[in-house]
């Protein structure tokens, strides 16, 4: 059987739950439900670090973040690490990546993991084809666009240096963009790619990330009266981090009907987004290749959207930072059902190249779930881990000399952005039921899943519960011993062994 053909998509910044399929009453994305109808829909897929280059970077590897070293978004992949594409490459495969990277070294900055701090371009040795896109409206090939150029300083002046800044974009919908990068992806299918190899595409969405803003017709799409709220923290019994946050971003000075409109916004964002996936969709079906191709549909992490008086991303691991979308689909090969198993996105790596019957590179630690794609004996997992923050202490409220007068202040970006809010190493274990936070620091949060799914209600230090954060810091002590690093492989083994057993002194 010849290789199959993958199509990653991802979207940036997307919860689960800004979809339909995960419950939304208000949000409908046809195509995304269409893509569902034709493969698996997972209910709890999770990333491994709630932003995006940790998240993107452990994904493309399959190995969790505090193994590659990438604890902050300021961190790349190292270029010793072997990545999926880089597979798939060395394996005939053609590979693009269409949009956003935030992962692969591009040659522009030093090699930080290196003694010489050269400037290595592992991006263009691991990808055949490239267009890349950003935040905004800028997308290489379009770049001199006049239009496209009006579209992007216009998402830039009036939404990006406030931590709420939204709005509609005046532009047409063809020159923003999402839809620029719908148009790149068609035309690599149609006449880019080479026919004779299979393909893996990444086409990387920077929506609905920041800025939120979106032309019409989408901007109008949702009447932010219909938007409902998420419900109420009052953070009180959370991690000092959360409470600085909060202050950092002016969400103290955010009334209901900004966030309504916020979200409004941002489920805009998300259905044109939709109409561009199934534009590509249906050029995949028109190609004649769509039962021979690996679709796959997931983000890197979420946005909370509101919830727990917080926005965007930040070092903290609430559902609505972790919990993320995916869906994958085989025509002909993958039958369609849902499933509840806990998936974190580190296990892409090694599904897809089971799926294509390649080998799984050695220090891969995600795990396979190609076996449930294929109806077979599968073993799920019993919890996911999570992992976020920075060596350093987090800042706290006393420490807070100049914050944001509200929600819509130029004067300061969004507190997600600075490398001082990342301060504070975490770990979080979480069962469909359960979900501890253990922090660096000595903070802690233990949420009952099951009676509590907004997490409101910290249960980390009372008594009822030590019996089950006991069991659930057993687990994630296993997990640690269990994640040490296997690489690189120690090549002296097999000569000590053999040493050993050729009649000379015992421990030469």
């Amino acid at each position: 059987m010849c290789n199959p053909n993958i199509l990653l998509i991802q979207t940036d910044q997307q919860t689960a739950e800004t979809l339909a399929l995960y419950g939304n009453s208000l949000v409908k994305t046809p195509h995304l439900e269409g893509l569902a109808e034709n493969g698996v829909l997972f209910e709890n897929a999770f990333c491994n670090y709630p932003a995006c280059s940790p998240s993107r970077s452990s994904m493309m590897t399959g190995r969790y973040p505090s193994t590659i070293r990438c604890h902050a978004n300021h961190m790349l992949i190292n270029p010793e690490e072997i990545t999926l594409p880089q597979v798939l490459k060395e394996q005939g495969y053609q590979t693009a990546i269409i949009g956003k990277n935030h992962a692969f070294m591009d040659g522009r900055m030093e090699n930080y993991y290196s003694s010489s701090r050269e400037k290595e371009d592992i991006l263009h040795q691991t990808f055949d084809y490239i267009v890349e896109g950003g935040h905004g409206h800028l997308v290489d090939g379009f770049r001199d666009d006049p239009e496209v150029q009006a579209a992007h300083q216009w998402a830039e002046e009036n939404c990006f240096q406030k931590p709420l800044g939204y709005g509609t974009n005046p532009a047409s919908f063809t020159k923003c963009g999402t839809q620029l990068l719908g148009d790149t992806a068609i035309d690599y299918l149609e006449t880019v790619r080479n026919e004779d190899v299979p393909f893996f595409m990444w086409l990387s969405f920077p929506d609905p990330h920041t800025p939120y803003q979106v032309p019409e017709p989408y901007a109008s799409m949702y009447d932010p009266a219909n938007v409902p709220l998420p419900p109420k923290d009052d953070l009180n019994d959370k991690p000092e981090r959360q409470r600085v946050a909060h202050i950092m971003d002016a969400m103290d000075k955010a009334d209901d009907d900004v966030i309504r409109k916020v979200r409004a916004t941002h489920y805009g964002m998300i259905n044109f987004i939709d109409d561009n996936v199934g534009r590509v969709l249906e050029t995949i079906n028109h190609l004649g290749i769509k039962e021979n191709t690996i679709i796959i549909f997931t983000s890197d992490h979420g946005d909370s959207m509101g919830a727990h008086q917080l926005i965007q991303k930040h070092n903290a691991f609430y559902d609505s930072f972790t919990h993320v979308p995916l869906i994958v689909s085989w025509p002909g090969t993958i039958q369609n059902k849902t499933g509840n198993h806990l998936i974190e996105l580190i296990d892409l790596m090694p599904t897809l190249l089971e799926l294509s019957n390649l080998s799984i590179p050695d220090g891969v630690q995600g795990k396979s779930f190609a076996s449930y794609l294929l109806e077979q004996p599968y073993h799920p997992r019993e919890y996911v881990v999570i992992e976020s923050g920075e060596k350093g202490s987090p800042p706290e409220v006393s420490d807070i000399t100049a914050r944001p007068a509200d929600p819509f202040d130029e004067s300061c970006f969004v507190w997600c952005a600075y490398r001082e809010a990342w301060y504070g190493r975490g770990k979080s274990i979480r069962t469909n039921d359960w979900k501890l936070n253990i922090y660096d620091n000595g903070d802690g949060e233990l949420y009952d899943l099951k009676h509590d799914p907004a997490e409101l209600s910290n249960l980390y230090g009372k008594t009822n519960y030590d019996s089950i954060t006991i069991e659930l810091e057993r687990k994630l002590l296993r997990w640690c011993i269990d994640k040490d690093d296997v690489l690189p492989v120690n090549k002296t083994v097999h000569h000590q062994y053999k040493n050993l057993f050729a009649g000379g002194e015992l421990g030469q």
